[in-house]
Parts: C-alpha cells; structure tokens; sequence
C-alpha cells in the first residue's frame, strides 16, 4: 500500500505536466486543422470551378484557393460601388425569398455582419445584466439603445437590448431591459466570450498565474 501511494505522488507531476500540454496542444491543433479545412474546402469548390473555364493543364495545386482569395478581395472592392451594391441587394432580395433558404442565408448573413467595420461598435460593450429574480448577473453585449438613429421604435429611451451568449455552445438570446438593470464592467470583448465560453473557468489569461 505505501509503494503504491508513493507511486501516485510520482504520477501526479507527469500527468500535471501532460494535461497542461494537451491543453496547449488541442486549440492550436483545432486552429490549424479548421484553417486546412477551409483550404481544402476552397480550393475543392474552387478548382473546378477554373477547370470549367481553363484547360486542366493550366491547372496548379492551390491555384483553387488562391482564386479564392482573388475573387473574396474583388468582390469587397465592387461592394464599395454603389451600383454595384444595389446589384447585390436585388439579388439577395430574390434569395430571401426561397423559404429555407431565407432562414439559412440570414442567419449566416446576420452573424458575419457583426464583424464588419460598420457595426464593430454595436457589439463591443460589456454589461453584467440583472435577471428576472435579481439575485444573479448575467455577461452580455449591448447592442441597441434608444440613443442610436438605427435602433428599433420599440425600445424606449430608458431601455437597451443585450446579447446574452451561451456557455459551451453557439448561440444565446436577447433581452429588452431597463437600463438600472445594466451595469458596464472594464472587460474586452474578447475576454468576456472566453469566460462566457467556458462558463468562468478561464478567464482573462494575461492575469492568469504560471
């Protein structure tokens, strides 16, 4: 019985030592497979795509992607043409009429959308948000107030609307609640979408102890 203590005591530093690289070496293992994917998505999707146009002995590996690439940045350049973008938005009116279609393509559409320069500041506050009972919060995002020209009629002058995400998981929900129920934290977004996603146990990892 002592040995096998004594072995346990010695395990213990190997596997400490083992878990902390796995944890090192999982997300940027994920990291690099997801970006492989999407290579080898575009240059799949893509490539035969230019095998239509161009005889097959034109053809290089990776010349998929990098047609990717080509056509991703020329079409933001067109998007700044406003002629352009009314050509656009006529077709995406035509594609938001396909039933299913119209729920996939928004969704997708709506997600990305955050990202862009124009809305960047519409998801960048972090709130820690009252619930109904009132003896917890909740981290979430403003993402419209009455104070902006875009923000819906519905909202009152005493009001936000709050991104809440889930832990674990995509997704979250939104809620209309006065403002004395919204309290602004010195946190990043970035920051906040980590704790969020591992429902608190990682916080912010520059102040986390080596």
């Amino acid at each position: 019985m002592p040995d096998y203590n004594n072995w346990q005591l010695k395990m213990k530093p190997i596997s400490r030592t083992f878990f902390k690289g796995l944890i090192a070496v999982i997300p940027i293992t994920l990291t690099i497979s997801l970006l492989f994917w999407m290579a080898g998505t575009a240059e799949f999707a893509l490539g035969k795509i230019f095998k239509l146009f161009f005889p097959d002995s034109w053809y290089i590996e990776g010349m998929g992607f990098v047609l990717g690439l080509v056509v991703v940045f020329f079409f933001g350049g067109f998007l700044e043409s406003q002629t352009f973008r009314r050509m656009f938005h006529r077709f995406e009116e035509l594609i938001i009429q396909i039933p299913l279609v119209k729920s996939i393509y928004t969704a997708i559409r709506d997600i990305s959308s955050l990202f862009s320069s124009e809305n960047r500041g519409k998801f960048e506050q972090v709130v820690l948000v009252k619930t109904a009972s009132g003896n917890s919060q909740q981290i979430g995002f403003i993402t419209a107030s009455s104070i902006e020209e875009t923000s819906p009629t519905f909202i009152t002058e005493d009001q936000v609307a709050v991104f809440v995400p889930f832990s674990y998981q995509l997704g979250g929900y939104t809620v209309i609640v006065p403002r004395e129920n919204v309290v602004k934290i010195d946190m990043t977004v970035e920051d906040a979408l980590r704790f969020i996603a591992t429902a608190g146990v990682v916080g912010n990892v520059d102040n986390e102890k080596t």
